[in-house]
């Protein structure tokens, strides 16, 4: 049987950021790269179970391991949305100082 690591992650990323709504659709492209970036390893790893080099729990535990690089990757996109938060609150906040101020 042969197998595509890069279709099938673009059809299982695609399925979950669909199901994931507008949420999903924040931040697809991101996750996309990050899968994109380990498209390598993730294809070495299901190679070598395929032909029986790895077992399912050596399998399971290098994905793992993939998994907290991948996160680790996309928590940028968790920092950069806290800045963006930040600075619309502090714009609203200061447009409203500003405001209240030339009222008086």
């Amino acid at each position: 049987m042969e197998f595509d690591i890069a279709k099938t992650l673009q059809n299982v990323s695609g399925q979950v950021m669909s199901e994931m709504g507008e949420v999903g659709n924040t931040f697809a492209g991101e996750l996309g790269k990050a899968f994109a970036d380990k498209e390598q390893s993730l294809t070495e790893l299901s190679t070598a179970y395929l032909q029986g080099e790895l077992n399912e729990d050596e399998l399971k535990q290098e994905l793992e391991r993939e998994q907290k690089v991948i996160e680790a990757q996309l928590i940028t996109l968790e920092i950069a949305a806290k800045a963006a938060i930040q600075k619309a609150v502090n714009g609203v906040m200061n447009g409203l100082t500003a405001t209240l101020k030339s009222a008086l």
